[in-house]
C-alpha cells in the first residue's frame, strides 16, 4: 500500500497544503510545534476517521474555519484510490462526511480501506501502561483487516453504553433486574463472538511478536503473548493458560456479577476490561523486564501489527513514526529501519533529519510554521 498525494483544508496549522509523496520513505523534520505531527494526524485521521492524539473532533479545524477537508490518493492491491473526510459545521453542529472514491460511505465501509499504523513515544508504554492501550492497539489491529470484528465492536460497544445505563437507573432507581435480561443475552453473543475472533488474531499475532523479538534480541529471549479475562478490579476470572470464548461462560459471569454490576453501575466483565500479558522468558515482560527489555517488547508489538497486516491482506500498510527515533537506542532504531525498508512506505517526523540515514530514494520535508519545503 502507498500514499502517493496528501492535502488538507483548515486542518489544525494547514490553511491548505498539497504534498506529493513519491518515496517510501518520507521524512518531515524541524522545530516542535511547528506542524510535522499534524500531518501524520492527517493521514492517520484519512485511514481510521479519528485522531490519534484527541477524541475531541472539533479541535481539528483550524481556528475560526466553518470546514476542514483532509484527503489522501493511495494505491493498494486492489488499484488507485482516493478518501477524503469533510467536517463542516451546520446550524451549530459538526458534521461529518467520508468519502471513498467519490462516493460517501460509513465508517464501516471506510475503516480498513486505506491501512496505517502509528508508532508514537506513548505506544512505549504498551507493555507498561494501563490495559486500555493494548486493547486499542489489539482492536485496531485486528479491525483493520476483518470487517466483521470490526462491526461485532461496535455493536458490542453500544450494547454495553445501555446495559451500563440500565444498571445505573436500577442502582439509583430501583426496578426489577428482569429489565437486564435482554440486554444480558446481547452481551453474551457479542462478547463471546469478540473474544473468539481476537483469540484467532492472537495465535497469529504470538508468532510473528514472537520471531520479531527473537530477531531484535539475537535469539537471547523468548516472547510470550497471552490473553488475560479480567474484572473491573483487576483479577483473573478465568485462570487458565488459554482463554474461554464460550456464551456459557459470559451467562455464568454475569449471573454470578449481577448484584456487584447493579451497585457499582457498569459492567465488570467482558471484552472492554481483558488484557494482553507479556511473557519473557516465562516472566511478566511488564513487572520484571528492564525498561531497554519493555522497549523492545513495544518495538515488537509495532512490528507485528505491520507483519500481520502484510500476512493478512498481502500488502503492507503504511508506517507512521511520530518522533519515536529519539526514543530508541542505536540498535533498536536500526532494527526499526531494516525492518521497513524497501518494503513498507514510511512517514517520518524528527526535530533533526540525521537521524535518518541519507538513503536514496528518501524524500525530506522541511516544516516551517505550517509551511512545507522539500530538501
Amino acid at each position: 500500500m502507498k500514499v502517493n498525494k496528501l492535502y488538507a483544508v483548515n486542518f489544525r496549522n494547514y490553511a491548505a497544503c498539497e504534498l506529493e509523496l513519491p518515496a517510501m520513505i518520507n521524512v518531515f523534520y524541524g522545530q516542535n510545534a511547528q506542524g510535522k505531527t499534524n500531518l501524520l494526524e492527517a493521514l492517520f485521521y484519512a485511514a481510521f476517521g479519528l485522531s490519534h492524539r484527541t477524541s475531541a473532533e472539533d479541535e481539528l479545524p483550524q481556528l475560526g474555519s466553518e470546514a476542514m477537508a483532509v484527503g489522501v490518493e493511495y494505491a493498494s492491491f486492489s488499484g488507485r484510490h482516493e478518501v477524503k473526510i469533510k467536517k463542516y459545521r451546520q446550524q451549530e453542529r459538526w458534521k461529518k462526511e467520508i468519502l471513498l472514491d467519490g462516493a460517501k460511505v460509513r465508517p464501516k465501509e471506510h475503516y480498513g480501506a486505506l491501512n496505517a499504523v502509528m508508532f508514537s513515544p506513548e505506544d512505549l508504554q504498551l507493555v507498561k501502561g494501563e490495559p486500555g492501550l493494548r486493547r486499542r492497539f489489539f482492536d485496531m489491529q485486528i479491525a483493520q483487516t476483518d470487517p466483521v470484528y470490526y462491526d461485532l465492536l461496535v455493536k458490542y460497544n453500544r450494547v454495553l453504553l445501555q446495559r451500563n445505563r440500565l444498571l445505573k437507573e436500577l442502582r439509583d432507581n430501583g426496578g426489577s433486574a428482569s429489565a437486564l435480561e435482554p440486554w444480558n443475552e446481547e452481551f453474551i453473543h457479542l462478547a463471546a463472538a469478540l473474544v473468539q475472533r481476537r483469540l484467532t488474531a492472537l495465535g497469529k499475532l504470538e508468532s510473528i511478536a514472537a520471531e520479531i523479538y527473537a530477531s531484535i534480541t539475537q535469539h537471547k529471549e523468548q516472547l510470550v503473548v497471552r490473553y488475560e479475562q479480567k474484572g473491573n478490579d483487576g483479577t483473573l476470572l478465568y485462570p487458565t493458560e488459554a482463554a474461554e470464548a464460550s456464551e456459557e461462560l459470559y451467562r455464568s459471569l454475569l449471573q454470578q456479577r449481577q448484584r456487584i454490576d447493579i451497585l457499582r453501575g457498569n459492567t465488570g466483565i467482558g471484552p472492554h476490561r481483558d488484557d494482553l500479558q507479556l511473557l519473557l522468558n516465562g516472566l511478566s515482560l511488564r513487572s520484571f523486564g528492564s525498561q531497554g527489555q519493555q522497549r523492545s517488547g513495544a518495538l515488537a508489538l509495532k512490528l507485528s501489527q505491520l507483519e500481520y497486516v502484510h500476512r493478512e491482506i498481502g500488502e503492507y500498510p503504511v508506517l507512521l513514526l511520530d518522533d519515536v527515533m529519539s526514543e530508541l537506542d542505536d540498535s533498536r532504531r536500526a532494527q526499526l529501519l531494516l525492518f521497513i525498508d524497501g518494503r513498507v512506505q514510511t512517514f517520518i517526523t524528527v526535530n533533526d533529519k540525521e537521524w535518518i540515514p541519507a538513503l536514496p530514494g528518501n524524500a525530506y520535508f522541511k516544516i516551517c510554521g505550517g509551511t512545507i519545503s522539500e530538501g
